[in-house]
């Protein structure tokens, strides 16, 4: 071993096994500071220094840091979901998105929901108390007394500003209207509008993906019949949020919808500071490509496989 390898080896073992700093590493050998970082850097580059994380947590990790290069996202979390199940998925997500709003959300914060998504109940229920100043909690959609879900969505924003104490502002009209009339008639009532302006105002968004399919909230929960359904479809709709349709490249599609639907508009979702989109399933991979190539949330909370695949489309669309 030459004298270089052997002072490389020294340093190394100095830093990494006894936990000395390059200050007292540089102090102990006689060396500048400078002259041991130097010596760290070129273990790194020798192979003789190779750094391991041993943690289960450090594939999500990856996938993470990989999703928000490839997207351009403020953050990604990506969770293992005890077993390849819809519902063991959307706990799954509904658990991590919980733990990033609170260490995301802060007093004076609006937070604003889609009270109508199954992940975002989910989520709510997974909310541990804490008090947070001047908080506002909104909903971002009306309620959708056709849905056998009705109290369950009305009861979505309510947990969530019942656990940080917040004051409640809900949306008194129904998510979707027979007739784009009847939109225009109640968006003229203050209430819905200074709502509605509320909505746009928040800051934090966080909202549940939907795919266009007899799967799909839309048509499960009559919304859309069959026939409808198969026209969103030809229009190359592939996914939802707020009950707004899009297709596979994040453009809004099926105008006859958005023009029944009482809801935020999905533009709006890209001037947030943060729009949080919680989703995954490979049944809903088109439906959140979608949403990220239309620039509709910054932060995605998904699953392992689901992740996995958006990552091998974005190698595959270059």
């Amino acid at each position: 071993m030459s004298d270089d390898t052997r002072l490389l080896v020294k340093v190394a073992t100095l830093y990494y096994k006894s936990h000395l700093s390059q200050h007292e590493i540089a102090q102990r050998l006689g060396i500048s500071r400078q002259m041991a970082g130097r010596l760290l850097q070129r273990a790194h580059d020798l192979g003789i220094v190779r750094i391991e994380i041993l943690s289960p947590l450090s594939y999500s990790a990856e996938l993470e840091l990989a999703l928000e290069e490839a997207f351009q996202l403020s953050e990604a979390v990506v969770v293992a979901p005890p077993a390849d199940t819809d519902d063991a998925i959307r706990d799954a997500i509904g658990a991590a998105a919980a733990e990033f709003i609170h260490r995301r959300l802060k007093s004076g914060d609006i937070l604003g929901l889609v009270s109508g998504s199954t992940t975002l109940r989910t989520f709510a229920m997974h909310l541990k108390p804490a008090r947070l100043q001047n908080l506002t909690v909104v909903a971002l959609d009306g309620t959708r007394p056709s849905s056998p879900l009705h109290t369950d969505a009305e009861s979505v924003v309510r947990l969530v500003a019942q656990a940080f104490g917040a004051k409640l502002v809900t949306l008194p009209a129904p998510s979707f209207v027979d007739r784009a009339d009847i939109k225009t008639s109640l968006l003229s009532d203050s209430t819905i509008a200074d709502v509605l302006h509320l909505a746009h105002q928040a800051n934090i968004a966080i909202f549940g993906i939907g795919n266009i399919s007899p799967q799909g909230s839309l048509y499960k929960h009559g919304y859309v019949d069959h026939g409808l359904l198969q026209s969103i479809q030809a229009q190359g709709g592939v996914g939802e949020i707020c009950g707004h349709a899009y297709d596979i490249d994040g453009n809004l599609c099926s105008p006859e919808i958005s023009a029944r639907t009482i809801a935020l508009d999905l533009y709006n979702l890209r001037a947030k500071e943060l729009a949080i989109a919680a989703a995954g399933g490979l049944q809903k991979l088109d439906a959140i490509w979608g949403a990220l190539q239309g620039k509709y949330c910054n932060v995605l909370v998904t699953d392992h496989a689901t992740a996995s695949k958006l990552l091998e489309r974005k190698r595959q669309s270059h």
